[in-house]
């Protein structure tokens, strides 16, 4: 028993120190110690990996043992990588059997830890991607593939740049951690409970102000925060129970929390990390990516708070009692600090300086902010707790990326990329619309259970070279995807935000996850939209970007009037149904079916207007 216990000591002991010099790599390479991408990607996975296994331990006899010795080899394959790197600049990618197996290790390893840290389903993928480059010669038709070994599978995946240490992994080691321990930072210095406080403020005085503040503080510390279900849990555990007090029912008040913090993943500035990534992928500017996102994140938003509003008014939720309502004066005179280091973030990715830099700087930022408001709680001991919380924020991220590696690297030496998005079109018959239905169904497939910036990766490189074959613009195409990514996080069998939220608010996970499929409406319409009308991406015409966004403006709140079923009193199942269709109408961009739909949805609520008068 006493063993057991100094050795949990000691494990818990090398977690801080893991956490730690986590920290402070990604700090230094961030700042002064820019280095090769085979070394920050090495150096990066020797941390996070080791972090993942030793956090989430076998649970069996000699277990601890088992984790001691897959941590020594995460580190050797790592270091054995850079090092292996360094000597094809001289052999001309030359490799021996030592290699092979230090690569077929590797891999293992890499399968491993993302099963305990993610779950089942992304492992899976990677080993039937794995089986199909081997067996992939055998297959008939398109999708059969050239002869590959088991050495030729093993050390490209190792070694590639298409990889498990290459570009997918090096985003996480880039940029996605830093933006990870800036959200911990940013909670620790206070921050967190601003952006709560300044919601509830602002929204005090409107039906159901708690629902109301959920969506927006969600929206704030979700675009900083990279992961929807990790927002639920941090600030679902107050929204929610505050919601359920006010009456609003559990599974409303779970998918309300689960909807808004999915939402920070499409969400500028930051978009999870994504807007960096996606700038990689496609070679459109930052600038222009969170631009372009901005309007669209906004009508997801907007969807969502009228929604809030709809449902309070049907079930009698009033606003906040005036003695119980914060002053928004106040609150923003007392924290208007904590929105320095996002303006610091946001002026310099603006400028043109590097996300790496930009997230150094806004974190050193978000320190000074903390000493000066609260020096007390910038103590060594927070910030430890604060790099442990960076390094659970981090882990599911990396073990993602590290896979989606491997289905990068498979995809590239089979073709199989190429052959998916032949097939998509095939399938589809030219056909634009189909070719998208397609599209959002493999991405709420493929997405299940991971991250949303793996996510992205995944569908950019299955799904997106397809819609861009097919016409529709770079940017809308991976836009696309990433909505649909990122709402599989809300969308059931396999729903991580709204589980969390379920689990939070004590309600049904079913009764929650169709909940939280209706307030996100906006985001599974808007994406189609947007890929035959790029103005709601401020592409185009000045005067048709103007009136495609007011249109767009009115059938987001038509929509929820509709899905929420009132309108000042009750609406009849007919009335819903002609809302609901005259707001998709006016959704499209098409002046002509807009006036329509315009007319059918004010018909159908003034006439509903004029029954609710005495």
């Amino acid at each position: 028993m006493n063993t057991s216990n100094t050795m949990n000591q000691i494990i818990n002991k090398a977690l801080l120190l893991i956490a730690i010099a986590l920290a402070i790599f990604h700090l230094y390479s961030a700042s002064f110690g820019v280095m090769p991408a085979y070394m920050q990607t090495s150096i990066h996975w020797s941390l996070v990996g080791s972090f993942i296994i030793l956090n989430n331990s076998l649970k069996f006899k000699f277990g601890r043992l088992i984790d001691i010795i897959i941590v020594g080899l995460i580190f050797f394959v790592s270091f054995y990588n850079i090092n292996l790197q360094e000597k094809f600049i001289q052999s001309a990618g030359i490799y021996s059997k030592n290699d092979v197996i230090v690569g077929i290790i590797a891999l293992i390893i890499a399968i491993e830890a993302a099963r305990r840290v993610i779950g089942i389903i992304l492992p899976l993928i990677s080993i039937i991607f794995i089986t199909y480059a081997y067996f992939g010669n055998l297959l008939p038709g398109m999708l059969k593939t050239a002869p590959f070994t088991i050495n030729r599978i093993g050390i490209y995946l190792f070694t590639s740049n298409d990889g498990l240490f290459g570009q997918t992994l090096y985003v996480s080691a880039q940029y996605i951690f830093l933006f990870v321990l800036f959200g911990s930072i940013l909670s620790l210095t206070g921050a967190g409970k601003f952006f709560v406080d300044i919601a509830f403020a602002l929204t005090g005085g409107i039906k159901g102000g708690p629902a109301q503040a959920a969506v927006y503080s969600s929206m704030l510390m979700g675009t900083i925060n990279g992961s929807g279900a990790a927002n639920v849990v941090t600030t679902g555990t107050f929204t929610i129970p505050l919601m359920k007090q006010t009456g609003f029912k559990s599974a409303f008040a779970g998918a309300v929390e689960a909807v808004a913090s999915n939402g920070g993943q499409i969400m500028p500035p930051v978009m999870g990390a994504v807007a960096f990534l996606m700038a990689e992928m496609t070679g459109i500017s930052y600038g222009t990516i969170a631009l372009a996102a901005f309007p669209t994140a906004a009508l997801y938003y907007l969807t969502l708070s009228m929604s809030v509003y709809v449902e309070a008014g049907r079930k009698g939720v009033t606003s906040l009692p005036k003695d119980k309502r914060l002053d928004a004066r106040a609150v923003f005179k007392e924290g208007w600090l904590f929105l320095v280091p996002l303006l610091v973030l946001i002026i310099m990715l603006i400028s043109g300086y590097s996300a790496q830099k930009s997230g150094f700087y806004a974190i050193i930022v978000s320190l000074i902010v903390g000493l000066i408001k609260d020096p007390k709680q910038i103590t060594v001991k927070n910030l430890i707790e604060a790099f442990f919380s960076a390094a659970k924020g981090i882990a599911p991220i990396a073990a993602a990326c590290i896979l989606a590696g491997v289905v990068m690297g498979v995809l590239n030496l089979t073709g199989l990329g190429l052959k998916i998005s032949s097939l998509i079109i095939q399938i589809s018959g030219g056909n634009v619309l189909l070719a998208l239905v397609l599209a959002m169904l493999t991405s709420l497939v493929l997405g299940m259970g991971l991250p949303t910036s793996a996510a992205y990766m995944v569908l950019a490189i299955l799904v997106a070279p397809a819609l861009v074959e097919m016409g529709i613009p770079v940017l809308a195409a991976h836009l696309f995807i990433l909505y649909f990514g990122a709402l599989s996080t809300i969308t059931p069998p396999v729903a991580l935000s709204t589980f969390a939220a379920a689990g939070i608010a004590e309600s049904n996970i079913w009764e929650t996850g169709i909940q939280a499929m209706k307030l996100a409406i906006a985001g599974f319409i808007i994406p189609f939209i947007f890929c035959f009308a790029p103005e709601l991406l401020l592409i185009g015409d000045i005067s048709q970007i103007f009136i495609t966004i007011f249109t767009a403006v009115l059938g987001c709140i038509g929509l929820s009037i509709g899905l929420g079923g009132w309108f000042l009193r009750e609406l009849n199942l007919l009335q819903r149904i002609l809302v609901i269709l005259g707001s998709i109408f006016m959704i499209v961009p098409n002046i002509l079916i807009s006036i329509v739909g315009f007319c059918l949805m004010t018909l159908i609520l003034y006439t509903n207007l004029k029954l609710a008068k005495p």
